[in-house]
């Protein structure tokens, strides 16, 4: 039981760190986008006013689109994005099944079988997760999505 509250931790942790740090990184790019907006809209009503043509606009459909907030288009094609993310969870379970598989030989013998359990799971998930990228990558490649996105990120 030690064994498995010891894996939590040494993975659990980091990946809701990590997670969270993702977020926190998200939540700035979007509020530095709605303060640009927010600023953009001020200095218009600044200038603007109270012009009748001004007043007309705001209430014209066109005026959605000029306070309509979009996001930053994503600069990676979603297959890489995939693939990429199949790869990273692959390497972070690898590690960790290594991880426990090494440190089965430092336990008390009781708990050795669980490091062998975690360890053997581990690395079969990473190696699971690793096939599933390049199987990922082999269908984009046949669906022919790569060479589109490639195109579209060169144009």
């Amino acid at each position: 039981m030690e064994g498995i509250a010891f894996l939590g931790i040494f993975i659990g942790i980091p990946l809701v760190i990590a997670s969270i740090y993702r977020a926190h990184l998200q939540h700035i790019q979007l509020m530095k986008v709605l303060q640009l907006k927010a600023e953009a809209n001020a200095r218009m009503l600044d200038r603007f006013g109270s012009d009748a043509a001004f007043l007309e606009f705001l209430k014209s459909d066109a005026q959605q689109q000029m306070f309509d907030v979009k996001l930053p288009p994503q600069k990676v094609p979603a297959p890489y994005m995939r693939m990429l993310t199949a790869i990273q969870i692959s390497f972070l379970l690898l590690a960790a099944g290594v991880a426990c598989l090494y440190v089965r030989g430092f336990m008390f013998e009781r708990d050795q079988q669980a490091f062998l359990f975690l360890g053997t799971m581990g690395v079969a998930l990473g190696i699971g997760s690793l096939l599933s990228a390049a199987a990922a990558f082999v269908v984009a490649r046949m669906w022919g999505t790569l060479q589109r996105n490639e195109a579209n990120a060169h144009s």
